[in-house]
Order: C-alpha cells, then structure tokens, then sequence
C-alpha cells in the first residue's frame, strides 16, 4: 500500500503535466489551422477573381465580335433584336458571375465546417487523453504492487 501513494501522486502529477502540454499543442494546433484556412480562403478569393476577370474579358469580346457582325449586316447594335442579342449576352455573363460567386461561398463555407469539425473532433480527443495517461500510469502502479 506504501508504494501505490507514490504512484498515485506522480499519477496525478503527469496528469497536470500532459494538461498543460495538451492545452499548449491545441493552441498550436488551432493557430496553425486558423492560418491555413486563410490561406485556402484567400486563394479560392483569388481564384474566383481571376476567373471573374475571365469572363468580362470572354465578355467584352463576344460583344465586340456580334457588334462587328451586327455593323457588317448594316445592322445597328443600339436597337431591336441586335440590341436584345447584346443583352442577352450581358445576361448570360451576369448569371455565370453570379453562380460562380455562389460556388465560392459555399467552397468557403465548405472550408469553415471542415475547420470547426477538426476543431470538435480534437476537443474530444484531448478529453481522452488524460483518462488514458492516467489508466496507464495506475496500471503500471497495480504491476508494481504485484511484483
């Protein structure tokens, strides 16, 4: 019985240490993840960007070459059906925007959850750890006692 009070208090003791170092490392931990996710955000921002640019630009020359066409026919490209073509064009540049920006969101979003998923699952983790330091320290105490 002497020898199980010490291997209960030193027990106890890395129980203390592995908390402290467990709490250091999740700070660690959700620091390194935090800046990762603000990296993948802003590169999908970027990513988005750059094909925002894309298509104003694919845009900007389908209008051009259907004015062209419109001038060619002696057609004016401010009025009737050949305005409503321009139109339609802007519209369908619009829409593909506006889905595009969607999907970034949800990407975004996507992100997040993943983070905060991570972040629960290593909560529960560390909340299991010191009830297995601790098992594994008082067993080594019981095979102690028994020799």
């Amino acid at each position: 019985m002497a020898s199980f009070v010490p291997t209960a208090a030193m027990a106890a003791m890395q129980i203390g240490l592995d908390t402290v170092q467990r709490k250091a490392s999740n700070a660690d931990t959700r620091a390194a993840a935090q800046s990762e996710l603000g990296l993948k955000s802003a590169q999908i921002r970027q990513e988005q960007a750059i094909d925002e640019q894309d298509r104003q630009e694919r845009l900007r020359r389908a209008l051009a070459v259907q004015r062209a066409r419109f001038g060619a026919q002696g057609l004016s490209s401010t009025e009737g059906s050949a305005a409503a073509t321009l139109g339609g064009l802007a519209l369908a540049a619009n829409r593909d925007s506006q889905q595009a920006e969607s999907i970034t969101s949800l990407r975004l979003d996507r992100l997040a959850e993943e983070q905060a998923w991570a972040g629960r699952k290593n909560l529960l983790q560390s909340a299991q750890a010191p009830y297995r330091s601790a098992f594994s320290l008082l067993s080594r105490g019981v095979s102690l006692l028994s020799d």
